[in-house]
């Protein structure tokens, strides 16, 4: 399913504080999954692959909270 999700070259969000360009990366990625018929409980994980600079330090953070 990653390899199927990577081939459509998925958005990459750099973290930047603009919340227009957050929410628009959110629904990019959310009908990727939709398209590829990604279950639900690996979206969370695929995501972190697409997190990068300021996003991908926050999730290093929080994701074993």
């Amino acid at each position: 399913m990653f390899k199927r999700l990577a081939s459509l070259n998925p958005p990459v969000y750099m973290g930047a504080p603009n919340l227009m360009g957050f929410e628009d990366w959110i629904r990019g990625m959310e009908k990727l999954f939709d398209a590829l018929q990604c279950p639900a409980e690996w979206r969370v994980g695929f995501v972190g692959f697409y997190l990068n600079d300021e996003a991908d330090i926050w999730w290093a953070m929080v994701r074993y909270r």
